[in-house]
């Protein structure tokens, strides 16, 4: 160790060695990230998130007798808040339900499955469609 001419005797340079920090990431992005950023993207556009930048949102509504009504009657030119959160969510339970149908069908060795997924399945997209049409039916005022 060389000693400093200018140092108090007994005092020595510390022993450091500064190590240069490394971090390592990845350069790709995982495929199950991009997957929930476009799923998050559409189901933004489906709430009508779009909607609500441009409009100022209504966020919940009621009639004469100041009952509180989750769709906004007699035109499909505005709409609420939590309405359009419930149909986008609505519509991503029906995918979910084509998502499991298509499933069902790619599966040829375990039919007793198959037949479960695809009948609760078929259950669900029937289901999230009845109800998408019954909420334009009370928004369209024919119910």
């Amino acid at each position: 160790m060389a000693k400093l001419p200018w140092v108090f005797p007994g005092l020595r340079r510390p022993n450091f060695r500064f190590y240069k920090l490394t971090f390592s990431m990845r350069r790709e992005v995982p495929g199950k990230i991009l997957y929930v950023l476009i799923f998050l993207a559409i189901f933004y556009i489906y709430i009508g998130g779009m909607y609500d930048l441009v409009e100022k949102p209504l966020t919940i509504g009621s009639d004469q007798n100041n009952n509180p009504l989750l769709i906004f009657p007699n035109g499909t030119d505005r709409q609420f808040l939590l309405e359009g959160i419930v149909a986008g969510l609505l519509m991503f339970v029906g995918f979910g339900g084509l998502f499991l149908l298509d499933n069902a069908a790619k599966d040829p060795h375990d039919t007793q499955r198959a037949w479960k997924l695809m009948t609760v399945a078929t259950v669900i997209v029937i289901l999230a469609f009845l109800t998408l049409q019954r909420m334009l039916d009370v928004k369209q005022g024919r119910a």
